[in-house]
């Protein structure tokens, strides 16, 4: 069992709810995504959690034990947090709270080039509404956020968003597929395909669905994962879509999308308040170039926008 302390939070929110539509919006989270959390939650447990009918949920006997380890559990990570952001107050150092976004090692060298000697800490969060929420509670300085689709994200009008760039989903496919040679692949081309998905992010797996779904077909979903989905696409495993910066790699090529059906933004964010905003400010704008040379550096990525007349 794989438990870990966010899935914990899932379902004390639930819990405290006493259903999955109030716990969503408590959560800022839409319903179809957190029913997926729990049912993902369910399998890594291996039992069901909640009994569910028309007025709502209910712990079961293993929902109970589960939750009675939550309360004691989450405290104590939330006392480990606060001695974090304490400890970063007083050296004066910056944190940044970053999901799935490949831009993530080019904005922290940004940061070490504009703050130069400020000591950097990075701390990995899968979910987009958790990155806000730290910011808003100034658990992290900064945060780079990705996005699937077209959304806005929500940030209160003490939080400064601002995209770094939005870009087109392209796909990972093994060296040896019948399809890695063209210059693009046509979705519905892989409507039979064996995909791998990961599992973080809160919406990306229904924005994908839709995805899949406006192009005639519903998605077979072979692995849902957090990691090694790049090893499973190697192994031949799967396919799997990624951002247009991956790299080839031993067994595996990316290749675009035609007609780019999906997009990613990758967003910055901080307090408007913080007494670093004017760096975190040049940080986006030093992030902008970095982008334009992370993408240039990627073959297949640089003609797609040469030929898209991109920026």
């Amino acid at each position: 069992m794989e438990l870990q302390v966010r899935h914990l939070r899932v379902l004390l929110a639930i819990a405290r709810a006493g259903s999955l539509n109030r716990a969503a919006g408590e959560l800022r989270l839409p319903q179809p995504a957190l029913s997926h959390q729990l049912r993902r939650i369910e399998q890594l447990v291996g039992d069901r959690l909640f009994d569910r009918d028309p007025r709502g949920v209910r712990p079961t006997r293993i929902g109970e034990l589960v939750l009675s380890r939550a309360e004691a559990i989450i405290p104590a990570f939330d006392e480990l947090d606060r001695d974090f952001r304490r400890h970063q107050r007083a050296d004066g150092g910056v944190r940044v709270g970053w999901n799935d976004s490949a831009l993530a090692p080019e904005v922290f060298n940004c940061l070490l080039d504009l703050m130069p000697g400020r000591e950097l800490t990075t701390r990995a969060d899968m979910s987009h509404t958790r990155l806000v929420q730290q910011v808003v509670n100034r658990c992290v300085d900064l945060a780079l956020v990705l996005i699937c689709g077209p959304r806005t994200l929500a940030v209160p009008g003490e939080v400064r968003a601002a995209r770094v760039v939005t870009e087109p989903a392209f796909v990972a496919l093994p060296s040896w597929h019948r399809l890695a040679d063209a210059s693009s692949v046509d979705l519905i081309d892989l409507a039979e395909e064996r995909w791998i998905v990961s599992s973080c992010g809160d919406g990306c797996r229904i924005v994908f669905r839709e995805m899949c779904l406006a192009h005639g077909f519903t998605p077979r979903i072979a692995h849902d994962v957090d990691t090694l989905r790049f090893r499973l696409v190697a192994g031949g495993h799967g396919v799997c879509l990624v951002q247009p910066t991956t790299p080839d790699t031993p067994g595996m090529v990316v290749r675009p999308l035609t007609g780019t059906p999906m997009t990613v933004q990758h967003i910055l964010l901080w307090r408007t308040d913080h007494p670093f905003a004017a760096q975190f400010a040049d940080v986006h704008a030093a992030a902008l170039g970095a982008y334009r040379r992370l993408a240039a550096d990627h073959e297949v990525y640089r003609h797609w926008l040469a030929d898209n007349r991109t920026a």
